[in-house]
């Protein structure tokens, strides 16, 4: 992560500390948004994330399979513990890999699968061209090309609902322009967008000079509903959404937060 460029940047516009700082989110869209300050973010692999309603309540490395062979993901149960050994990659280390699940305050959980730092062309999911995985490079126009890649299965597990992640963290710290997708299907999907304006306490607002300070998620037609700031311990901004539409945007935001103890 970009922790110490995203510092530098926040204290050479406010000259303030991080933690005085969060993601100005402006416009009518963002009405009805609630922040909830992260409690638990730390560099710990086994420290628990808690923000608002939710909380992780497993978390852990290493769980790709680590073998060539793959039968794909179509023959696997969601429910199963052994579906996540059908996803497999090559020259990917347990370091680069993190499993966690979210619960909310109804236990209703998520469960995240989530690869760092890698090669597009060093990750399967089964022979089937038309993965979801797949389509989400085609979305990103992003290919093979980008050793910076993180992606994360995001699966209900009352539901048995999957959605991927797909977002590169270079090009995100890049330019404002770059888009990320969580999708369930090339029709029905979110977008991934940076964000560099930021606010005071006091409600000072300024534009960063370069990088990004957090993410927000839109509805694929813009609409904004959900983000995370990066800075510092992390918060994480969710509009008014149905139960299970705010857990699976819940569950993406923390993965972004643990991005920081991959690698």
């Amino acid at each position: 992560m970009k922790t110490f460029f995203l510092l530098l940047a926040t204290i050479s516009v406010f000259n303030l500390s991080a933690q005085n700082v969060g993601l100005a989110l402006e416009g009518e869209a963002w009405a009805t948004v609630k922040e909830y300050p992260v409690k638990g973010r730390s560099s710990h692999i086994n420290q628990k994330l808690t923000f608002g309603p939710f909380k992780t309540v497993d978390i852990n490395r290493s769980w790709t399979k680590g073998s060539l062979a793959t039968s794909g993901l179509t023959q696997g149960i969601l429910t199963d513990e052994m579906y996540k050994k059908i996803i497999t990659t090559d020259h990917i280390s347990k370091k680069q890999t993190l499993y966690f699940a979210l619960a909310d305050s109804a236990n209703n959980r998520a469960s995240a699968y989530c690869i760092s730092q890698f090669n597009a062309k060093d990750f399967n999911i089964g022979n089937n061209p038309n993965s979801v995985f797949n389509l989400l490079l085609d979305l990103s126009g992003k290919g093979g090309q980008s050793t910076s890649l993180f992606y994360v299965m995001l699966v209900n597990v009352g539901t048995q609902e999957r959605w991927d992640l797909l977002l590169d963290n270079k090009a995100g710290q890049q330019t404002q322009a770059y888009e990320g997708y969580l999708s369930k299907s090339k029709d029905e999907y979110y977008i991934i967008k940076p964000v560099n304006r930021i606010k005071t306490k006091k409600g000072k607002t300024g534009t960063m000079p370069f990088g990004s300070a957090g993410y927000q998620i839109t509805t694929k037609e813009g609409k904004p509903l959900a983000a995370v700031s990066l800075m510092d311990k992390g918060v994480v901004y969710l509009t008014d959404l149905n139960p299970e539409e705010k857990l699976l945007l819940a569950t993406a935001l923390a993965a972004l937060l643990l991005q920081e103890v991959i690698g």
